[in-house]
């Protein structure tokens, strides 16, 4: 019973070392005969600080015994890395592998990245540069301020970057683009944003507003389909212009265009943004895509409940299939292999 156990958690120690190599990419090393890895963890802003974790893997993990972890910071206080590391351990549930959600947390605690690291010569010349540009935008004249630094900086693009974010909600209302309701299933949570196209320009403009948005951005992977009918002369004949990207998540976009297909839903691009939550779900993650897809499909009436027929309202009946599209897939930012 006991080797029966090494053996799954060694398989599980394995693909979760995968996962974050193809997640996380050159900013994870990893040493699988020392059972040991290391994520190197920028600023989520940008900004100059970063966070290195590195972990030991017992053994028994993720049956029994949860990681041991170490933190550096040049930026950080001894106290506040050892707060971090002790709610790391409170993550950690027997049975489940924890590293993915560990990077996540540390990313997402403002503590880490408001505290400025000692100010460079570079970064004492960025905050000059927009304290002269402030200036000028308001008209005041007066001396150059001396010893500008980092966290100085920071608040006027937070500022811009809230007001693009804003921007991009209202253009994403404007595209008539609707998302439905999250789907969560083994802590990966599944969203799916639809929006009419007529043109794979359209698709492209559509693309670009999603990923403006933070959240979606930041989504482990944004799988795409998209299905446009092309009329023939006189509006005979014609044929259809569809792609999908699978933003790493391998065969996923072919599933949901399939889906666009077996239900001839047309002129739609159909995104489904998935947020990895750590634990791997097989090929279960195919269904998970395709019906959180489908449920919205349904809601917005482009979809029967019994997966027939569809179709955007006054657009007509089936159309002569066509190939794969004619054009390139909407490009999303490609990360990740599936998992």
């Amino acid at each position: 019973m006991a080797d029966g156990t090494d053996a799954a958690d060694a398989a599980a120690r394995d693909e979760e070392l995968c996962a974050l190599e193809a997640i996380f990419g050159d900013s994870v090393s990893t040493s699988r005969e020392d059972s040991f890895v290391e994520v190197c963890i920028p600023h989520p802003q940008g900004g100059i600080q970063e966070v290195v974790l590195r972990v030991s893997l017992p053994s028994d993990y993720p049956s029994s015994s949860c990681p041991v972890a170490a933190l550096y910071g040049d930026h950080l206080s001894d106290d506040v890395l050892a707060w971090a590391v002790k709610q790391l351990a409170t993550l950690f549930t027997p049975g489940d592998v924890v590293l993915y959600n560990w990077v996540e947390w540390l990313r997402e605690q403002e503590i880490f990245w408001a505290v400025p690291s000692a100010p460079s010569q570079q970064v004492l010349h960025n905050g000059k540069q927009q304290q002269r540009e402030h200036r000028e935008q308001r008209g005041d004249e007066g001396a150059e301020e001396e010893g500008a630094t980092h966290g100085s900086s920071r608040r006027p693009a937070t500022i811009k970057e809230g007001i693009r974010e804003a921007e991009a909600v209202e253009l994403l209302r404007a595209m008539r683009v609707t998302s439905g309701e999250p789907y969560v299933e083994k802590k990966s949570t599944f969203q799916a944003h639809v929006a009419p196209v007529r043109s794979f320009e359209e698709v492209a403009a559509v693309m670009d507003a999603l990923l403006s948005v933070s959240k979606i951005r930041d989504a482990t992977h944004n799988i795409m389909a998209y299905r446009i009918r092309s009329e023939g002369a006189g509006g005979c004949g014609g044929s259809f212009l569809q792609d999908y990207d699978d933003d790493g998540e391998n065969a996923a976009g072919g599933r949901l265009l399939h889906l666009l297909q077996a239900a001839d839903v047309r002129n739609v691009v159909v995104v489904v943004s998935r947020w990895f939550g750590g634990i791997l779900l097989g090929p279960s993650r195919f269904t998970a895509i395709n019906n959180t897809a489908r449920v919205l499909l349904e809601q917005m009436g482009l979809v029967s409940g019994g997966g027939k027929g569809g179709g955007v309202a006054g657009q007509g009946g089936k159309g002569s299939a066509g190939g794969k599209g004619q054009a390139p897939a909407a490009t999303i930012s490609g990360k990740r292999a599936g998992r």
